[in-house]
């Protein structure tokens, strides 16, 4: 082979060989740059909640109940050594004491007879030293003086057992209760799927007419990149941010975190094994973070604490 043939051949193999590592960079670069969908567990649009993120795989302190919560639906927190909470199927509330290492029952307090109505109470909170309670027909009692002789107020609303309303908490920013519903939204053009919550003026006692808040399946798709029914079961208000938070345990157990005017801003799932039926949920004024579940088995629920963490 002469010189000038051999210098030709080396220049083309050297040209191939250049075209070849392009070609492997280029192909490398698209498998970089295809856009990479976020882990499954928990999906943030931004970093709004003020440095409290809470970790609902981890919680710092976990307590067994007493025995008459298996079916536990509601917390809500009196102070730092007390909550109380409520169960399904009996119209009571447990004033429940909490330490390092057990959670007491120091006090159970009837707010309706029993044999007169099969009640399903859902959720209860504390405003001002009175207590209102949740039946899933959409019925509150309101219970003062509960600690000594409860006087008790039953207050209908426009809401039925079609709503199921299972969330209840007291809004410091509005001043008022609001009201989750699980299933019917009552607002005749939205879809099935999504879902409302309502504030009640407590001045009043009067329901408002317009939902305070409207659940749309679409928000979580957009977030999760994927299809996901959000039923709320529990609703709190973050005592720092004033941030909405909601639980769901029909189907997805998960939570969301909406700010005070209507915007999806946190998604987080919530391991089953851990809380088998997570359904409610409250703050402590400093922002610990209490979660509620059903144990397994006919087992007595628990209560799980997290601490807030930063950004």
């Amino acid at each position: 082979m002469n010189r000038n043939l051999l210098t030709c051949f080396g220049f083309v193999c050297l040209l191939f060989a250049c075209n070849t590592n392009n070609s492997t960079q280029k192909a490398n670069s698209l498998i970089v740059d295809l856009p990479q969908k976020k882990p499954a567990d928990s999906f943030r649009i931004n970093a709004t909640t003020a440095g409290y993120n809470y970790d609902l795989k981890n919680p710092n302190h976990t307590w067994k109940l007493p025995g008459q919560l298996v079916e536990v639906s509601g917390n809500t927190w009196i102070d730092k050594d007390h909550l109380i909470l409520i169960e399904d199927l009996h119209p009571n509330l447990y004033l429940v004491k909490i330490d390092d290492k057990n959670a007491t029952l120091e006090k159970t307090i009837p707010f309706a007879v029993e044999d007169k109505e099969k009640f399903d109470i859902e959720d209860v909170t504390y405003v001002n030293n009175t207590v209102y309670a949740l039946w899933s027909h959409g019925v509150l009692f309101k219970i003062s003086d509960w600690q000594t002789k409860p006087q008790v107020e039953q207050i209908k609303t426009f809401l039925s057992k079609e709503n199921n309303t299972e969330g209840l908490c007291y809004d410091p920013v509005t001043q008022k209760l609001l009201v989750a519903c699980k299933d019917a939204s009552n607002v005749a053009d939205e879809k099935k799927s999504t879902k409302a919550v309502y504030a009640f003026d407590m001045a009043v006692n009067k329901l408002n007419d317009q939902p305070f808040l409207l659940i749309h399946k679409k928000d979580f798709e957009k977030v999760a990149d994927q299809k996901l029914d959000f039923n709320p079961s529990a609703i709190a208000i973050h005592p720092v941010t004033h941030d909405i938070y909601l639980l769901s345990t029909r189907d997805n157990k998960c939570m969301a975190v909406y700010s005070h005017d209507g915007t999806l801003k946190a998604f987080q799932f919530i391991d089953k094994e851990l809380m088998p039926q997570p359904e409610g949920i409250c703050f402590s004024p400093e922002g610990k973070l209490y979660i509620s579940s059903e144990g397994k088995k006919g087992e007595p629920g628990n209560l799980f604490e997290f601490d807030p963490s930063g950004n």
